[in-house]
């Protein structure tokens, strides 16, 4: 009944983000849609709504979502509303795709492939073409991100310029701060930011999941920060307790701190445990190393790019929110912090 229920509540409030995708792909674009944001934060849920519900607003429209991560079913790799059928039958006929070690990872390969057999069938020409590709960079690996996103600004232009569409628009998303890193070197891609939720549907959101005991509210927004995935794991796994979880994480960060320590890079941590900003100090020269330990592990990422709509990210020292890092979610600075001090 639980899961039943957060698959359902899941989604909540993001009308901003939708708004802003639907902008974005109504006009056409020179561009790839590249988003990023903290693991958790609801990019997965936010892509399969706005597939969904363009497919239903726009009768000209052909909207396909790709999870590069699915391993082994077609269905769930591919969601195509009204023209699932003609996809699916299209997939089918990739080599390898059926039976694959990972199905999203051939498909999103394979789109170039998928795209001109529909062209072929005349479903593009005079319609809305969206594409949206969720978690290319664990799927694909770091080294062929670049390859990748450039690959789709290439396609999007001989898509633009052959197929007649209305409008064509790629989106990817990635929650891994190094594929930013270097996706961000090149003009191939326009970057936005999607955060955690704020705290008014974040509440909404702990309303609707039922809690079977009275929660803290002001306790779960002060570690979690807003994170739908991180609340969920705490429904389901702890069955509510900040404790449990808490401790759980901490064993899990603990070999981190170690690592930090043998390099030592401790007097950086403890900065940017006050002040993610502390990652741009120039008078601490190794901070350069501790980002990038931060950033492989997931636990910090660059904030500097615009929100997906245009909503302000405001800073917030007591949710580890700077001007242009930040943790993503605030109990990875708690549980750093009490392992620094020997809890």
């Amino acid at each position: 009944m639980v899961s039943t229920v957060v698959e359902i509540a899941r989604f909540v409030d993001r009308l901003t983000e939708l708004k802003a995708l639907e902008s974005w792909c109504t006009s056409p674009r020179a561009t790839p849609l590249y988003l990023y944001g903290p693991e958790g934060c609801g990019k997965t849920r936010l892509l399969k709504e706005f597939v969904k519900g363009f497919s239903e607003r726009f009768e000209d429209a052909v909207a396909i979502y790709i999870d590069a991560l699915e391993r082994s079913s077609i269905d769930r790799a591919v969601i195509a509303p009204r023209v699932s059928e003609v996809v699916r039958s299209i997939v089918e006929d990739i080599p390898g795709a059926a039976g694959a070690e990972c199905v999203g990872r051939v498909v999103a390969n394979a789109l170039a492939r998928m795209l001109e057999r529909l062209v072929a069938r005349r479903a593009v020409e005079g319609r809305y073409i969206v594409v949206a590709v969720d978690d290319v960079a664990r799927a694909i690996g770091l080294d062929q991100v670049e390859w990748y996103v450039k690959w789709l600004y290439e396609l999007l232009w001989r898509a633009r310029e052959e197929w007649a569409p209305k409008a064509v628009s790629f989106i990817v998303t990635t929650s891994e701060g190094a594929s930013l890193d270097l996706v961000s070197r090149h003009r191939h891609a326009h970057i936005s930011l999607v955060w955690n939720l704020g705290r008014d549907a974040f509440n909404e959101l702990v309303q609707l999941l039922k809690p079977s005991r009275a929660v803290d509210l002001e306790e779960l927004w002060r570690f979690l920060g807003g994170n739908p995935g991180r609340l969920i794991e705490l429904v389901e796994v702890y069955d509510w307790s900040i404790d449990a979880w808490m401790r759980d994480l901490e064993a899990r960060l603990r070999p981190f701190i170690h690592e930090i320590s043998r390099r030592g890079l401790l007097r950086e941590l403890r900065a940017v445990i006050e002040d993610p900003d502390a990652l741009a100090d120039p008078s601490m020269p190794r901070m350069g190393e501790l980002y990038r330990a931060l950033v492989e592990r997931n636990l910090v990422m660059y904030r500097g790019f615009e929100a997906l709509g245009g909503a302000r990210l405001v800073p917030d020292p007591d949710l580890g929110v700077g001007r242009y890092y930040a943790w993503q979610i605030p109990a990875y600075r708690y549980a750093l912090k009490r392992l620094l001090e020997g809890g």
